[in-house]
């Protein structure tokens, strides 16, 4: 049986190692929350943040996404479509978000059969996320669309009234827990009030060659982004 000290000397060891445990707990805690972002921020595009920007190396649809296609040049992010092929590229944040706008000023590759995409997103795939995406062609064709809870909760095919490949333009998410507005250049092409995910994600950028579409080689283009504004 333990004496007097011997259970003095058990109870310190219990209690430095629960110490220690809510320690632990508290640090990854505290690490999670790290991982979604509490301010946001405004990216010229003088470089790419390593910190803020994680480039993609994945496939997508007909493309590749290689590092190598996302290159900052100018004052403007570049996704690439090297002449010849189906390849693109993609860029995300580090960080995620929950509710908050999100503006790009955006010039879409002129690359038919691609699409540059502007979107929050969460895997698994249908659980979180949401939609601009833009036809790199002249045709000024726009697809919105949300995703929660495994389904497709809404989309919407719209047009811009402009060729997105000609200029720059401002493309704005805006979420809260409850609705989502997209705007182009301050004006809301639609609200959904309904359907939305609340779960952290990811902000994304990308120019691709989806499987549904033609899949016609690029002739040499590229995305342009030369701004990014995230307000949380």
């Amino acid at each position: 049986m333990d004496g007097p000290r011997d259970a003095a000397d058990h109870r310190g060891v219990v209690s430095r190692a629960s110490l220690l445990a809510v320690l632990v707990v508290t640090a990854l805690a505290g690490q999670a929350a790290g991982a979604v972002a509490a301010t946001g921020f405004g990216d010229p595009f003088d470089s790419l943040d390593g910190g803020r920007w994680s480039a993609g190396d994945h496939q997508l649809g007909r493309s590749r996404l290689d590092p190598a296609n996302a290159v900052v040049q100018g004052g403007a992010l570049e996704l690439r479509h090297p002449a010849g092929t189906l390849d693109g590229a993609e860029v995300r944040t580090t960080a995620l978000y929950r509710t908050g706008t999100y503006r790009a000023r955006i010039r879409a590759a002129a690359a038919p059969s691609s699409l540059t995409g502007f979107f929050l997103y969460a895997a698994p795939d249908y659980a979180s996320e949401v939609d601009i995406e833009i036809l790199n062609d002249a045709s000024g064709t726009v697809l919105l669309s949300t995703y929660a809870g495994g389904r497709q909760t809404h989309t919407e095919t719209r047009s811009l009234g402009f060729d997105p490949t000609a200029a720059f333009h401002t493309y704005e998410i805006a979420l809260d827990r409850k609705a989502v507005t997209f705007r182009v250049d301050g004006v809301a092409l639609r609200t959904w009030r309904n359907g939305v995910p609340t779960a952290p994600m990811a902000l994304y950028l990308n120019s691709w060659f989806p499987a549904w579409l033609a899949g016609t080689p690029s002739p040499g283009a590229a995305t342009l982004v030369d701004r990014v504004d995230v307000t949380s």
